[in-house]
């Protein structure tokens, strides 16, 4: 099998060095050190399957506006790397919608599971585009659109909400909560109501008292499932149906 290759790019030397390390013994293949100024050149010359982006580069561009430009001008995943950002940094990255974060120090346990989720929704995502023959099935995708949101009650208004911004469904007694990243919406469903009416292709149960929306998972932690918004607790008879839906090496 083919490694991946994921290109770095850090402007402190040791700690790309360090990075560099951890990929090849996780059995990856690192095609690129860039300190941040070149890195649009370097993705073009190296045509990596994922880039791993400090957040915090310095430079005439920091690292959002690469993301930025690596999420309009490349179909690669890339997950943010960073130590610090104030909440202005933050904000803008997510309108990047990066693949991941990975908040240093981070673990070689934490490393893997952020690639290999990032990887896994490429993939899908790009299985999802194309048919048989390698094109895009045009009906298939006109039905998706048509399906990929709920309206949810709130008050007296009845709002769309679209698969694509759930993070989570929790249980609340006979009801359930539908999580996104700017709200939590509460429904007169059971999770087990939710559970029949969520895409299964995209949504998974992870524990009795939550279902996961599999797009959103930024990592994956020995107990607990991790969303850029917060993390939610993998129940052990849902453990082994949610990791065989990954690509785990």
């Amino acid at each position: 099998m083919t490694k991946p290759k994921i290109l770095i790019s850090e402007d402190e030397v040791i700690i790309a060095e360090d990075l560099a390390a951890s990929l090849e013994d996780l059995g990856y293949e690192t095609c690129a050190i860039d300190t941040g100024e070149d890195t649009i050149d370097m993705i073009r010359e190296t045509r990596p399957d994922l880039v791993l982006l400090d957040i915090n580069l310095k430079g005439d561009a920091d690292g959002v506006e690469i993301g930025s430009r690596i999420r309009q001008e490349f179909k690669i995943p890339f997950i943010y790397l960073t130590a610090y950002a104030d909440a202005a940094t933050i904000d803008r990255a997510k309108k990047t919608e990066p693949d991941g974060f990975l908040v240093k120090p981070f673990d070689d346990k934490s490393l893997r599971s952020a690639i290999e989720i990032a990887l896994y929704k490429h993939d899908s995502n790009s299985r999802g585009e194309k048919g048989s023959n390698g094109t895009q099935q045009t009906e298939h995708k006109e039905q998706e659109v048509a399906t990929d949101y709920i309206f949810v009650k709130v008050k007296h208004r009845i709002i769309k909400v679209h698969y694509s911004d759930i993070l989570w469904v929790e249980a609340y007694d006979n009801y359930s909560f539908i999580v996104t990243a700017d709200q939590k919406y509460l429904v007169s469903s059971t999770l087990k109501d939710m559970e029949q009416k969520l895409p299964s292709q995209n949504f998974v149960r992870v524990h009795r008292s939550y279902i996961a929306n599999l797009d959103k998972i930024d990592a994956l932690e020995e107990n607990s499932v991790v969303f850029a918004k917060g993390d939610v607790p993998i129940g052990k008879s849902y453990k082994k149906t949610l990791m065989s839906r990954f690509n785990i090496i």
